[in-house]
């Protein structure tokens, strides 16, 4: 055991016995009571030492390796079943009942005897198993628990609050309904950058979506498609074979209409009917405005030769 400091009561007393007095004071008949006589008193030492608060371990001698005594001796006085008539001894004169906690030797080693190399020692891996045991034990070193203020955890719906709940619940209607889950800051945005509206992002995230499930499309989206065709076509039947423009002037309205045959070759110049011209030069007179405007789209479409062909005859 150890001191508690200034030659104090020590915090554990570890006593054990049984191997060597059967070997050594258990041969006669005189050896034997004396023997017991010893242990007697010794339990009552134990029980008086246990009273002055101090704890005490009594250790079970370990099994015997009967094969492995190495003296005549041993295997005379020693063997494993003179040990156990020892461990009842102990029992009897109430050497167990005296102790705070028993280390049981063969509880530990009776898996590992093949271990013991002289029939009574171990190695020191098999010692520390029975040191650990001991150590595990030691819950009398542990301080008392203090249940003075115990813990009550909160009752259900104490912390709730109606008013924050009905808050997120309008939170999240608005989010759904305006297809912005950032309160508003996406529309923030949209006052400074174009298309960013979270609808129309919305129409445009589940577009190719719709289109890969074969859904049917929102009616912004196929609106959207429908004017990209038909710019398309236009932009396709001016190059092909002819095109339209309008142009209006002074609160009235003047409509050309300039339809031009397939290029041929490498020149850009067109031939246009008698009909077709004679229409068009009525149309372009609405106006000067109006006929400025058809000239710069005659250029651009029939390119300058073609251009100066058909403003000379129309002049």
């Amino acid at each position: 055991g150890g001191g508690g400091g200034g030659g104090g009561a020590p915090d554990l007393l570890v006593l054990g016995g049984g191997a060597w007095d059967r070997l050594h004071v258990y041969a006669t008949d005189e050896d034997q009571k004396s023997h017991r006589q010893t242990v007697r008193e010794l339990s009552q030492e134990m029980r008086k030492t246990r009273a002055s608060g101090t704890p005490v371990a009594w250790v079970v001698p370990t099994t015997i390796n009967t094969p492995a005594l190495n003296t005549e001796d041993k295997r005379d006085h020693m063997r494993e079943e003179d040990m156990e008539e020892m461990r009842g001894a102990y029992a009897n004169a109430g050497v167990l009942s005296a102790s705070s906690f028993v280390l049981d030797g063969p509880s530990f080693t009776a898996e590992r005897v093949a271990d013991s190399y002289d029939g009574v020692h171990y190695p020191p891996r098999v010692y520390d198993a029975g040191t650990q045991i001991l150590a595990n034990a030691m819950d009398w070193l542990l301080p008392e628990m203090v249940d003075d203020d115990p813990f009550v955890p909160p009752s259900p719906g104490k912390m709730a609050n109606p008013f924050l709940g009905m808050m997120m619940l309008c939170f999240v209607f608005i989010g759904l309904m305006f297809f912005d889950g950032f309160m508003g800051f996406s529309y923030l945005a949209s006052l400074f950058v174009r298309g960013v509206m979270p609808n129309d992002l919305y129409e445009e995230a589940f577009t190719a979506l719709h289109r890969k499930m074969k859904l049917p499309a929102s009616k912004s989206s196929s609106g959207s498609s429908s004017k990209k065709s038909s710019s398309r076509g236009g932009g396709e039947g001016g190059g092909e074979g002819g095109g339209s423009v309008a142009s209006s002037a002074n609160g009235g309205s003047a409509s050309t209409g300039v339809d031009l045959s397939r290029r041929s070759g490498s020149g850009r110049s067109g031939s246009i009917t008698p009909s077709r011209r004679a229409a068009a030069r009525s149309d372009v007179t609405a106006g000067s405005d109006a006929s400025s405007k058809v000239d710069e789209e005659i250029v651009a479409l029939l390119g300058p030769t073609g251009a100066d062909l058909e403003l000379g005859a129309r002049k």
